[in-house]
């Protein structure tokens, strides 16, 4: 990663007004913040995540958003990042204020496993978290069932796409969130 990120920073003009971190299939980070990025910016690593901001109101955002990371290791991905969102705001966020956040994840299909926007918002976080419960309930158990790489046609019987359901929420140890 770190070779990667030296080479396409190199080659952009506009380097130094820029963040770029990357993660590789090996979990092995790198990081870079632009000297022109608007204060307070920087970014940090750990094991299989990268952390960056800008325009933030201090380092302790990036802290709070990577120990909140760290932290909750043992929750589903999605669940994992929205933890680590919510505590970099608490810890100050954006020092422009907020208005906007979004929650997008990937697995190995060309479309995303989870992509919840929340734009123009008085109270952002809290509704992207409202959002994320809502798509607990239904959305994220079925997800299961769409056609992907592996199965095409994805699953159409409606028992199995409703046993598929009972299954995600007593994994998760009853109703949804």
């Amino acid at each position: 990663p770190a070779q990667v990120i030296e080479q396409l920073t190199a080659e952009d003009e506009g380097r130094e007004h820029r963040q770029l971190h990357l993660i590789d299939a090996a979990g092995i980070t790198a990081g870079y913040t632009g000297s022109a990025c608007i204060d307070w910016c920087g970014h940090t690593a750990g094991p299989n995540y990268s952390v960056a901001g800008n325009m933030l109101t201090g380092p302790e955002v990036i802290a709070a958003t990577a120990a909140a990371y760290e932290a909750h290791a043992n929750r589903p991905f999605a669940e994992r990042l929205l933890l680590a969102l919510a505590a970099g705001e608490a810890a100050g966020g954006d020092k422009r204020g907020k208005q906007a956040c979004a929650l997008l994840t990937y697995t190995t299909e060309d479309y995303p496993a989870l992509d919840i926007r929340v734009d123009d918002h008085p109270e952002p976080m809290e509704e992207l978290k409202r959002l994320y419960a809502r798509s607990l309930e239904r959305f994220q158990p079925f997800s299961t069932c769409l056609p992907s790489k592996a199965r095409p046609a994805g699953i159409t019987d409606r028992a199995i796409i409703e046993a598929e359901v009972e299954r995600f929420h007593a994994a998760r140890g009853g109703a949804a969130a």
